[in-house]
């Protein structure tokens, strides 16, 4: 309806113009009117451009309408195809549902005898595991407090035996405090035997009488064929024999169970030293019977 009362405005401008064409030429030769004819001829030109104004809009508004035309069907043709791809869904809708409803009519029927199932389960495992769950319960119980007992009896023999321990280290060190002093005393004895020759002679403390042999002679030093296990002791003195007749005296330095080794502190001889073979006896001191009186 708008297009066309602009087409009949402007075939009503054309006609206008055509009207005041015919008038203006029939009265070119009027001088009074050139004003006015020159007047129209403006507004005649202001006319032309308002009605090529007016062109320009409808064919504006034709294009328009060509575009919103094609637009309109493009969105027609969607709408169309939204509304195809509606019904399918729709259709496929109405087949699910169908299909779930006989599904849920095949679940009911699968489910009927859940009732008798779920007592018998409940009968046949539920009952029993719960009779095996109080039993291994009181079975627990039972083992922890075994196990409460057994521990307790383990630290009461932790208990006894560190105090076993402690005892027995007590007396490991007592031991080694009397062993301690009993070396001390032997050695002492030794010392004391060995350093006063004299005294030793005038009580008769001679100790053992050991024969023993020489195994080697190097310098002044010597190895005897005796040891501890044979009564030797430290610091004993040791004459050196050949054929009975004594050719030096050492004394016992280093002691071992089968051997001991002498340092030769007296030489009878300076050209007949001991060698191997020769005998070696205790040093023995005579008593001093001199000054004693006898009963």
């Amino acid at each position: 309806m708008h297009t066309l009362t602009k087409v009949l405005v402007i075939l009503n401008l054309v006609i206008c113009l055509i009207v005041s064409q015919y008038v203006w030429v029939s009265l070119a030769g009027n001088v009074r009117w050139r004003e006015s004819y020159e007047w129209e001829v403006a507004q005649r030109h202001m006319d032309k451009n308002e009605l090529e104004r007016a062109y320009n809009t409808l064919l504006a508004a034709r294009d328009e309408n060509r575009q919103r035309a094609a637009q309109n069907s493009s969105e027609l043709a969607a709408l169309n195809a939204t509304v195809q791809a509606l019904e399918a869904w729709r259709i496929e809708a109405e087949l699910a549902k169908t299909d779930a409803e006989n599904k849920a009519k095949e679940l009911l029927e699968a489910i009927a005898p859940f009732r008798t199932i779920s007592d018998d389960y409940n009968r046949d495992v539920v009952v029993k595991l719960q009779s095996n769950v109080e039993s291994l319960t009181q079975r627990k119980d039972r083992v922890f407090a075994e196990r409460g007992e057994q521990l307790q009896n383990v630290a009461n023999e932790h208990d006894r035996y560190a105090g076993m321990h402690e005892e027995y280290r007590r007396v490991e060190f007592q031991q080694f405090l009397m062993q301690e002093e009993y070396e001390r005393r032997l050695d002492s004895k030794a010392r004391y035997r060995r350093l006063r020759p004299d005294i030793q002679a005038e009580l008769g403390d001679n100790g053992p009488v050991i024969f023993a042999g020489v195994d080697w002679v190097v310098g002044n030093s010597l190895q005897l064929n005796r040891g501890r296990r044979h009564g030797v002791e430290l610091y004993q003195k040791y004459t050196i024999q050949r054929s009975g007749v004594t050719i030096a005296v050492c004394d016992v330095v280093e002691v071992q169970n089968e051997s001991c080794e002498c340092i030769i502190v007296d030489l009878v001889s300076a050209g007949n030293a001991p060698k191997k073979g020769d005998e070696a006896i205790t040093r023995l001191f005579m008593s001093r019977v001199a000054g004693r009186t006898r009963d």
